[in-house]
């Protein structure tokens, strides 16, 4: 929730137009910031890098890196890394 507010507040303080609709100024009850949309927000963000990726590979070949591990406060991190090489 955290990094979705940070970046909510990044666009905030960067576009103008966002600035009109957000936090503050947002009518009502519609702020945007509960866990739902949150959900929905990231989730169609997700999806929509994901069909930009894929375009980007077409038929290349590429790797998929995963690697997980605790960090000192015992949360678990996870790190995926995507390698391809293009023709540029």
């Amino acid at each position: 929730m955290r990094n979705y507010l940070e970046l909510l507040q990044f666009l905030e303080d960067n576009d103008d137009k966002v600035r009109e609709v957000v936090m503050e100024n947002a009518s009502g009850n519609l702020k945007l910031v509960a866990p739902c949309i949150q959900r929905d927000f990231v989730s169609s963000c997700a999806l929509k890098t994901l069909d930009a990726i894929m375009d980007g590979l077409k038929d290349i070949f590429f790797s998929i890196l995963v690697d997980e591990a605790r960090d000192v406060s015992m949360k678990e991190q996870m790190v995926m890394v995507l390698r391809y090489v293009d023709d540029k």
